[in-house]
């Protein structure tokens, strides 16, 4: 997950570039699909330290929260 966290931020960043919100929505993006993969049936046992609901229910927060904020922050241009 932290792979996957580190790459959305390095997309996100990219597009950040072209627009501010774009670039937040990008970021919104990645922990909601963790949050779907996460929440797939389990192909290994090798997250076993916290429960699934927990980390689901965290992804889906972050990328709410990540969404609204970035239209409340005014644009500066």
């Amino acid at each position: 997950m932290l792979l996957g966290c580190l790459l959305g931020v390095a997309a996100a960043a990219a597009y950040s570039i072209v627009d501010f919100r774009l670039g937040a929505v990008v970021l919104a993006v990645v922990p909601a699909g963790l949050a779907g993969f996460r929440a797939m049936p389990p192909w290994t046992d090798v997250w076993t330290n916290r429960s699934k609901t927990a980390d689901i229910a965290t992804c889906l927060l972050f990328a709410g929260l990540l969404v609204v904020l970035a239209f409340l922050v005014p644009l500066t241009r």
